[in-house]
């Protein structure tokens, strides 16, 4: 007897839907999670009807498998960013083994790499050696794993603690009203500490609200799926543009408005029209006054040219003269003196005002009148603001710059004291920004940026962008050999999620060299050349760059990217940034 799942699965009538997860820190997609569906006229179109109709007829494993190479073969039609989340019941991957979904990326050139298996579990933990080695096997094919609905069920801190998936995803419970809910937001923070110490991310599912991504956020979970990013659908749709701005990162002038106050004695909203045009003839150098009522609170700005407006109407000086100034002020623009020059001008420049640079705003304290600001006063401070900026932190990865860097190591040098330099570089770059972008380059820089915090981000460090893909460390510690290894072969696990699914197929980019030759570039890698200064040596900051630099080109040309100047050997006298033998150098690669 032919069943409708017979039908259903002969003729592939499974709809696959593609839910976000977003990328809290990056600001964009981490991946899609699919979710398969019956046809939609079918009784079998739940998920929990299809998938326990499946179990009565003893073909929960084809069902799964053919769900899975649907999802990758629609998932690389699509051309979907990310990586691709997919779910197999861990009692269906002991029974197909890995073989099946080889074959199915195979199939779909997808490369696994970009395949999480999410282990969704409905019945008694499929636990033991078997599912920990098939764990293994998966990782060691180039999978990574996910343990789904962390909390509900059967999944739990034993699934957790046996199998040390590479994602974990929370159950839907925890995000809700999470904002509100004390006990949630610690409990949460709890295990997102213990996700970063076992090396693991965190998913929050089912965040609907902004205040419960927010405090997500705030908490650290660096990953969110819900129906704010998106609902599930056959195409996704584009994530909501306000969350895609990070409010904080995009927060880059923090100086104080109080420099910009211009203290103009107020008004009180009783005097009336005459009486202001008297004030303003004694005071020909005043624009404005602003009015406050008894309390010191404003409630408006009086101006010149609107004053004069009103005086020379038909009738004015009869309508106006003995007029409280509370019926001619303009209604005020309140800005509190603690927030940012940025976030000010942006408020200013969308308010719409006849004067444009010459409009006045009324800068406040807790709310009590402090004094007036001018706009024409606030842009050109936000321009020098910006411009110093621009020496001393990275635009985009808001570390600081070259100054600051030239400093620190002149600084390490008279301290008299031996210390370690490193500079980071990314190999082939250029290529990968001509081809895949500068949008994902960006995000390769950035990528960088957060792994040497990561890694070397303690007070004791110091972390410096140059410019463009080139980072310094100086680093005051004796074991550096292993964290810059660590740093190197995360940075060769996450540099894929930034590539497109045929490059890492092919292993590399097609493009066209400095002489304009086509040719095939290797992925992207993370070259460290590193220079441990002791005092003995006497150099100078720029002998010391210098040497970095020439350290760094031959890190460049190692297998494995990572060389170390060996100080005993090294011609300072005699250092160039494009020669320097090899002898001299000692490899700390492999």
């Amino acid at each position: 007897m032919i069943t409708e799942l017979d039908v259903i699965m002969a003729r592939c009538q499974i709809q696959t839907l593609f839910q976000p997860i977003f990328d809290n820190v990056q600001r964009q997609v981490l991946g899609y999670e699919a979710l398969s569906r019956g046809p939609s006229d079918s009784l079998l179109h739940s998920p929990l009807e299809l998938f326990r109709q499946s179990e009565l007829e003893g073909r929960q494993a084809e069902l799964e498998l053919l769900c899975v190479s649907l999802a990758m073969k629609r998932f690389v039609t699509q051309q979907l960013n990310g990586k691709l989340f997919v779910n197999i019941s861990p009692s269906v991957l002991l029974t197909l083994g890995i073989d099946p979904l080889l074959q199915a990326t195979q199939q779909a050139r997808l490369s696994p790499a970009l395949v999480v298996i999410e282990l969704t579990e409905n019945h008694p933990a499929a636990a033991g050696d078997n599912i920990i080695e098939m764990v293994k096997s998966l990782k060691e094919n180039g999978f990574m794993v996910a343990i789904d609905d962390l909390g509900a069920g059967n999944s739990g801190l034993r699934l957790w603690s046996e199998l040390r998936p590479d994602f974990v995803k929370l159950d839907i419970y925890f995000a809700a009203n999470i904002d509100s809910d004390g006990t949630k937001r610690q409990f949460v923070a709890s295990l997102c500490d213990l996700a970063g110490k076992l090396g693991c991310k965190m998913i929050l599912e089912g965040v609907e609200r902004k205040e419960e991504y927010l405090v997500a956020r705030k908490i650290g979970i660096q990953y969110c799926q819900g129906y704010l990013f998106g609902k599930p659908a056959t195409v996704p749709a584009p994530f909501p543009a306000e969350l895609l701005v990070d409010s904080e990162e995009s927060r880059q002038a923090t100086a104080p408005l109080r420099e910009l106050v211009v203290h103009i004695p107020p008004i009180s909203p009783d005097v009336n029209g005459m009486n202001a045009m008297e004030l303003f003839r004694k005071q020909p150098d005043a624009n404005c006054y602003p009015v406050l009522d008894a309390q010191g609170t404003p409630l408006g700005i009086l101006k010149r040219h609107t004053l004069l407006r009103h005086f020379a109407e038909q009738f004015g000086h009869s309508l106006y003269a003995k007029a409280p100034v509370a019926k001619l002020m303009d209604k005020p623009i309140m800005v509190d003196v603690n927030q940012s020059l940025l976030k000010v001008s942006q408020l200013l420049v969308e308010h719409e005002e006849e004067e444009e640079l010459d409009a006045w705003f009324i800068i406040c304290e807790d709310g009590k009148y402090l004094g007036l600001g001018r706009l024409r006063d606030l842009m050109r401070k936000l321009t020098q603001y910006k411009l110093t900026m621009a020496r001393y932190a990275n635009p985009l990865t808001l570390l600081p710059g070259n100054v600051p860097i030239q400093r620190a190591i002149e600084k390490s040098l008279q301290e008299n004291k031996p210390f370690l330099l490193a500079y980071c570089d990314l190999n082939d770059f250029k290529p990968y920004n001509d081809v895949c972008g500068y949008e994902r380059g960006d995000m390769m820089i950035k990528l960088v940026a957060r792994l040497l915090r990561q890694y070397f981000g303690q007070q004791h460090n110091f972390i410096g962008h140059l410019g463009g893909d080139d980072f310094i460390l100086l680093l005051q510690q004796d074991e550096w050999i292993a964290p810059i290894k660590e740093l190197q072969a995360e940075f060769r696990r996450q540099r894929l999620h930034y590539y497109r699914n045929e490059d890492i197929i092919n292993n590399g980019i097609y493009s066209k060299d400095r002489d304009g030759n086509p040719r095939k570039f290797p992925l992207v890698d993370l070259s460290v050349g590193v220079f441990p200064y002791t005092p003995d040596l006497s150099l100078t900051a720029s002998q010391v760059s210098t040497t970095l630099s020439t350290a760094k080109h031959r890190a460049k040309g190692t297998p494995g990217h990572l060389y170390c100047l060996d100080n005993q050997r090294f011609d300072f006298s005699a250092v160039s940034e494009s020669e320097c033998s090899a002898p001299e150098l000692c490899s700390v690669a492999g």
